[in-house]
């Protein structure tokens, strides 16, 4: 039996989760909701997601956080991202990167909204990428991200360092290089944003 037909088995299997639970799950979403409660975290499915309660958080309210399953080798597709992040509730929307050895790594997704600065004294732009317009615009800083891996880093008005990276998402990448960004900007205490169609994203590894 191959490891998926396996945990295929398992969640139909599975005696804490209720009929209607079981239909709402994939193999992906399985791995992550089995990771979640091994972690000691209380765990609730429905078709949106797994919804998850923080510990010592009151689990008849609203989740603390809305879990996304994804595959490390799946292209890139925000679409329900997006849908969860539009609706604006008071949870984190996270997603649950699963690897080849099937173990789990989370991320906290925002959207991030840029105030108007203005660049230093004797300090200049030399990006004139129309994806960052926008940061250009608004008096922001902007020069190669190359050393770090990404596209861009970014200043405002009161970094002396850049606190932002920015990661122009094409067409074709996968969650592993979103995965492999996100490292290298927690190395150097950076904050990845990803710009996609005209959208931000703030990206952060977060420890369930």
């Amino acid at each position: 039996m191959r490891p998926e037909e396996a945990l295929y088995c398992d969640y139909r299997n599975d005696l804490d989760l209720s009929d209607s639970e079981r239909q709402n799950f994939t193999s992906n979403s399985y791995i992550v909701y089995k990771d979640l409660k091994d972690r000691g975290l209380v765990v609730k499915v429905d078709e949106l997601g797994l919804r998850v309660f923080d510990r010592k958080t009151e689990t008849k309210g609203q989740a603390s956080a809305i879990v996304l399953p994804k595959n490390f080798d799946d292209k890139i597709d925000f679409t329900n991202i997006f849908t969860e992040l539009e609706k604006g509730l008071d949870r984190r929307v996270q997603i649950g990167i699963i690897d080849s050895d099937k173990d789990v790594v989370y991320y906290v997704i925002k959207n991030t909204e840029w105030p108007n600065t203005k660049i230093k004294e004797n300090q200049e732009s030399t990006i004139t990428d129309a994806n960052v317009k926008e940061l250009l615009d608004k008096g922001y800083q902007i020069n190669s991200g190359l050393k770090f891996g990404t596209h861009y880093r970014v200043y405002n008005y009161e970094s002396k360092h850049a606190p932002w990276l920015i990661h122009v998402v094409r067409e074709g990448i996968n969650w592993l290089d979103i995965a492999r960004m996100v490292r290298v900007g927690h190395g150097v205490n950076k904050i990845i944003v990803l710009s996609y169609k005209k959208k931000w994203l703030s990206i952060e590894w977060i420890k369930p």
